[in-house]
């Protein structure tokens, strides 16, 4: 498989299906599973705790690939995320950037940044302006 299978593979078949049981495909086996895979987000026996966190707060999501460039050993995504939401009230939309390191073939490491405060905007935990009033200076009180 080419690196832009192997990461619309992740997109599909780990991201918005949830389906773990593909890791050892995809994973470069030089990872073990306390060893970082996503950023500062998960390691290797966390990825389905992150992903069943995300399905939780969101519901079903659909990923777009916007852009996609290769380098060597890494691979740079540039993608849309989608979602009606978890109870189909509040859609859920923002973008964001994946980067993939390949060993032998096979993710060994993804550094991902997604705009994740509008994620919590759009599900009503954060203001709709949350960014600005940051911005500005102002300061959130908590519930």
């Amino acid at each position: 498989m080419t690196k832009r299978q192997i990461v619309a593979r992740w997109i599909h078949e780990v991201c918005e299906e949830g389906d773990m049981s593909v890791l050892d495909e995809l994973l470069s086996p030089t990872l073990g599973a306390n060893e970082q895979v996503i950023s500062n987000l998960a390691t290797r026996k966390e990825i389905p705790l992150l992903l069943d966190v995300l399905h939780t707060l969101i519901g079903k999501m659909s990923i777009e690939i916007l852009v996609f460039l290769e380098d060597r050993d890494w691979a740079a995504v540039h993608y849309k995320m989608t979602s009606a939401g978890p109870d189909h009230a509040r859609s859920v939309e923002t973008d964001g950037v994946l980067m993939v390191r390949f060993v032998d073939g096979l993710i060994a490491e993804i550094v991902s940044q997604a705009d994740i405060m509008t994620v919590f905007e759009h599900l009503g935990q954060l203001p709709p302006d949350a960014m600005l009033g940051c911005f500005s200076g102002q300061s959130l009180d908590w519930k």
